[in-house]
């Protein structure tokens, strides 16, 4: 039936992405399989990813694979007390993102013509022969195109051979010295979140953002007999309501529960918080919001008659499934894109709401940087500069408003008729 209706989609309208659209229903139709009450089996979520680019791991050199364990081992702090032990142990996801980054190099030499058995440890990517090999190859796969990605590759490749290799101080300034070549990233938002931001210029799309959350709410409390559709429906809600005003990571409010991050107090003046300890957060700074009142009503309805009445107990975890396992960060998001673009108009995604929140702040106070660092989390002021070339336009308006104040300040006042 699946196959049907997407072929029937593939041949008879004009959908942009229906290979997206085949996941996105049977991932759908998989989710509300859970429901035993269905009778409904499980379907193959299709997947259409390319051949592989990077070469399979399994078929590197075992001295090498060890090596790279013992690296990240050592990067990820495995022994604190260790004398060699690493100043500071990387994040998690750094670790995940240089695992790739490692993947990807040796992967970029082996194409370049290196003998897969020649690459025995972490210090043969990093000679200066192999490191421009591995470069070259990426420039060549990217069409001459050199991204952020191989920036950060040259980085990673850098750090390997200065903190794990300890190559010689001249080895390092020659690896260095050709890194220097590679474009450094421009610290500015995509073309794709102007875009994003651009829908906000009508102040009417805000407002439809704002109230979405709470026309959904009217919407399931009509429900008599609630459902997995409810539930969706409600998670939606809140998905689109807490980033809204608190503008939290993807990760973090999918993992959001109630009594460990959502401390909902209801008595009178009472005031519930959002609170992310520094290591839940990808950049180790603590997150912390008072949660608006029409914000805990829905949380307090949620957690006492809506999600009970659908998965049978009181949910620890917000955004759970129908069975009360926990949803996938993918689904959330579907939640959020989807309902606000068919219910608001709105095309966005779930971080897109920390853009929004820094647009509101500077749209407000033209150059409140600072306000917006601690609003997202930003480690350091650098990080929120992205949003600095939004401030132009912010600039081009303040010079128009002075110069129509100074033009109306020379204009003669008119004189009012005596009655």
């Amino acid at each position: 039936m699946i196959a049907r209706f997407i072929n029937a989609d593939r041949d008879g309208s004009l959908h942009q992405k229906p290979n997206a659209l085949h996941r996105q229903v049977t991932s759908i139709w998989n989710e509300a399989a859970r429901d035993a009450s269905l009778g409904l089996n499980p379907v193959t979520v299709p997947s259409f990813r390319g051949p592989a680019k990077r070469i399979e791991w399994s078929l590197l050199r075992r001295s090498f694979k060890d090596d790279t364990d013992k690296y990240f081992a050592w990067c990820g702090g495995a022994d604190p007390f260790a004398a060699d032990a690493r100043a500071r142990p990387l994040a998690p996801k750094t670790l995940r993102l240089a695992r790739q980054q490692i993947h990807t190099a040796t992967s970029a030499l082996i194409d370049a013509g290196i003998d897969i058995n020649c690459i025995k440890t972490l210090g043969d990517l990093i000679t200066p022969e192999n490191f421009k090999s591995i470069l070259r190859q990426r420039l060549k796969r990217t069409e001459g195109e050199l991204k952020s990605f191989e920036h950060y590759l040259a980085r990673a490749l850098i750090r390997i051979a200065s903190e794990w290799v300890k190559v010689d101080a001249s080895i390092l300034v020659e690896l260095k010295r050709l890194a220097s070549k590679l474009p450094a990233p421009k610290r500015q938002l995509t073309p794709k979140n102007m875009r994003f931001l651009r829908q906000f210029d009508d102040p009417q799309s805000l407002k439809r953002l704002r109230m979405l959350p709470e026309q959904l709410w009217k919407e399931l409390k009509q429900d008599a007999n609630p459902s997995f559709r409810t539930l969706a429906k409600a998670q939606a809600a809140l998905a689109i309501a807490i980033p809204t005003f608190m503008p939290v990571r993807p990760e973090n409010l999918n993992e959001l529960e109630l009594d460990v991050h959502l401390f909902v107090r209801e008595g009178r003046g009472a005031t519930s918080t959002l609170e992310l300890d520094a290591e839940e957060v990808k950049n180790d700074q603590e997150l912390a919001f008072d949660i608006p009142p029409h914000i805990v009503k829905m949380l307090i309805e949620y957690r006492d008659r809506v999600a009970p009445s659908v998965i049978g107990h009181c949910p620890k975890r917000i955004f759970v499934n129908a069975d009360g396992t926990p949803k996938s960060q993918s689904m959330v998001a579907v939640l959020i894109t989807s309902y606000a673009r068919k219910r608001a108009g709105i095309v966005m995604t779930p971080h897109q709401f920390r853009h929004l929140a820094a647009k509101n702040v500077l749209d407000a106070n033209p150059g409140a940087f600072a306000t917006v660092q601690h609003l997202l989390g930003h480690k350091s002021l650098k990080a929120t500069m992205i949003y600095a070339g939004i401030n132009k336009r912010r600039a081009a308006r303040h010079h128009y408003a002075l110069i129509e104040l100074a033009v109306s300040a020379q204009m003669p006042k008119r004189k009012r008729k005596k009655d």
